[in-house]
C-alpha cells in the first residue's frame, strides 16, 4: 500500500497538471481577497525583521507567495512543497525573483540547517501534514531564536469545515485529501507550547467563503468582520490564525524590534 506521503504528493501533481493549482478555492475571486489579507497580515508580522528570511512550507503552485511578493518584492523567501509538479509550476511563475526559490522538501524532515529563517510560514497546509507535531518540531529547528510562525489554517468548530473533515464523501467533492483534517484552537496552542514556543496565539477569524460571488464580496467581509470581533459567534469562522515566537537566547534578537501584537 502506497503510504500517505506518497498518496498525497500524487494528488496533489495530478491537481497541479491538470488544474495549474492544488485547490480550487485559493482561485476564486473571493478566495483571492481571502489570500490577500493573509499576506497583509504575514507582511505585518515580518515588519519586525530587518530583511527577513523566510520559508513558506507547502506553497504549493504559488498562489498565496504570489500576494506576499505583491506587499514585498525584496523578500527573501524560500517555498517548498511535497509536491514536484507543484514546485516546477511555481518556479517557473516568479523565476524573475533574484531573492525566491522553490523546491521540493518534506516538511516533516526538511534538509535546511538549524536556526536559519526569521520566519515560517503557511496557508492551509498544516491540516496536511502528518505527524503534525514533528512537523511543527521541524518549524522550531530551523528558525533563529527570536523567529516566528505563521500559519492560517481550518477551524474545526466551523459547521462546514467539521461536516467536510468528517463525513469523506462530502470532503472528496471538495477536493479533501484522504488524510487531512481540522484543528481545535484549545489542543494546538498546547502542542505549540510544549514543543517550546512563546507568545503563542491561535485565534478564530474568517467567515469569507471562497463560494462567495464577487458581486457580495465587499458584504460578506464586513459582515464576516464584525463576526471575528463578537464572542462565541466569533468561535465558528472558517479559519485559525497562528502565531508564535521561538524564544530569543542572549543577544541573538540583536536584529529583531520590539514586537507589539
Amino acid at each position: 500500500m502506497k503510504n500517505s506521503k506518497l498518496k498525497q504528493q500524487e494528488y496533489f501533481d495530478r491537481l497541479a497538471e491538470t488544474t495549474g493549482e492544488i485547490w480550487w478555492g485559493s482561485s476564486t475571486p473571493a478566495g483571492l481577497r481571502r489570500l490577500q489579507r493573509r499576506a497583509h497580515l504575514v507582511i505585518q508580522k515580518l515588519s519586525c525583521f530587518k530583511d527577513p528570511m523566510v520559508l513558506e512550507i507547502g506553497c504549493g503552485t504559488g498562489a498565496f507567495s504570489k500576494f506576499i511578493l505583491k506587499e514585498l518584492s525584496s523578500l527573501h523567501l524560500t517555498g517548498c512543497d511535497i509536491s514536484p509538479k507543484a514546485i516546477e509550476i511555481a518556479a517557473n511563475r516568479y523565476d524573475s525573483y533574484k531573492h525566491v526559490c522553490f523546491e521540493v522538501a518534506d516538511a516533516t524532515s526538511m534538509h535546511y540547517n538549524t536556526s536559519i529563517f526569521d520566519a515560517v510560514i503557511g496557508n492551509s497546509i498544516l491540516h496536511h501534514i502528518l505527524p503534525l507535531e514533528i512537523c511543527l518540531w521541524e518549524c522550531f529547528r530551523v528558525l533563529k531564536p527570536g523567529g516566528i510562525i505563521w500559519f492560517s489554517e481550518p477551524n474545526m468548530l466551523n459547521p462546514q469545515i467539521a461536516i467536510e473533515k468528517n463525513v469523506r464523501f462530502i470532503g472528496r467533492l471538495l477536493q479533501d485529501t484522504e488524510d487531512e483534517t481540522a484543528f481545535f484552537r484549545w489542543p494546538l496552542t498546547k502542542i505549540l507550547r510544549r514543543i517550546g514556543f512563546q507568545d503563542v496565539s491561535v485565534q478564530p477569524f474568517d467567515f469569507l467563503h471562497p463560494i462567495i460571488p464577487n458581486s457580495l464580496i465587499g458584504i460578506f467581509d464586513s459582515v464576516g468582520r464584525l463576526f471575528e470581533k463578537t464572542p462565541f459567534l466569533r468561535e465558528i469562522s472558517g479559519s485559525l490564525l497562528i502565531y508564535a515566537r521561538k524564544p530569543c537566547v542572549g543577544k541573538s534578537c540583536i536584529n529583531t524590534k520590539p514586537y507589539h501584537a
